[in-house]
This record gives C-alpha cells, sequence and structure tokens, in this order.
C-alpha cells in the first residue's frame, strides 16, 4: 500500500456539504504518477490556501482518461483528463499551518512541501503519512 497527498483548491472545485454528506467527490483529478496509484492505497486531502487536512480516504481503482467529473462544481472544467476514483472515508477540518510543515522535521522529503505547486498526486513515505495522521 501507498499513501498519497492530493491538493483542492476551493476557488476551482467546490465541495459544499451537499457533496460531503453524500460521501463527497467519487474521483480525483491526477496530472502524474497513474500508473503508481493503486486500489486500497491511502491520500490526505489537502486543502490549499488556509491549509490543512480536509478528508482521508483510499483510491478506488486504476486512473482513467475521462470528462471531469460534476462540471458544474469546476470554476473551469478540465474537460478530458486523467481521473482516479476515490472513496472519501472521513471529512475533516483540520488547520495546519504550512510553516508547521516546513518546520516538522517528520516532512522532510516530502515534495508537496518542497514543490507546493506541482501537480496531484504527492507521493508520501509512511512517516510523513503518520505525522499527517498526528493532526487529526
Amino acid at each position: 500500500m501507498r499513501y498519497w497527498l492530493m491538493t483542492w483548491n476551493p476557488r476551482i472545485y467546490t465541495i459544499d456539504e451537499r457533496l460531503r454528506s453524500g460521501g463527497g467527490p467519487t474521483a480525483w483529478l491526477i496530472r502524474r504518477y497513474r500508473n503508481a496509484l493503486s486500489e486500497g492505497d491511502k491520500f490526505v486531502l489537502w486543502r490549499s490556501g488556509r491549509g490543512g487536512i480536509a478528508a482521508t480516504g483510499r483510491i478506488a481503482g486504476e486512473a482513467e482518461f475521462r470528462d471531469a467529473p460534476y462540471p458544474e462544481r469546476w470554476a473551469k472544467v478540465p474537460g478530458k483528463a486523467w481521473f482516479v476514483p476515490v472513496i472519501v472515508e472521513s471529512w475533516h477540518d483540520c488547520l495546519i499551518p504550512f510553516q508547521e510543515l516546513r518546520d516538522d522535521k517528520r516532512f522532510d522529503g516530502m515534495t508537496f512541501r518542497d514543490m507546493p505547486g506541482a501537480s496531484n498526486p504527492h507521493p508520501l513515505t509512511k512517516i510523513h503519512w503518520d505525522a499527517l495522521m498526528s493532526y487529526l
């Protein structure tokens, strides 16, 4: 099993209470590592902007090149792209200032910390995963 961090920018994609109560998004846009993601891998959904953990869940299958799900939720619909099926297991409102990630040695080598503008997803080590889960 692998661990991943996927970013969510609320200015680009809307997740409201209605979507949360229905379990959440069923697929997430990815730009890289599509052949490395496997069913059962765990992910954390990082809310950009204010920073923090918005959700945790697992990968539900192989990435697919397809139309964007929920086109009404996108500020600009990406069209056909790679999406990985996901299952959101829990929603969180866990604020973690980005500076804490920079200061915490447990996050050394985490691509998200070192290259925050890089595309989804970001691979995590078990140490990174456990460190993020310690905030919940």
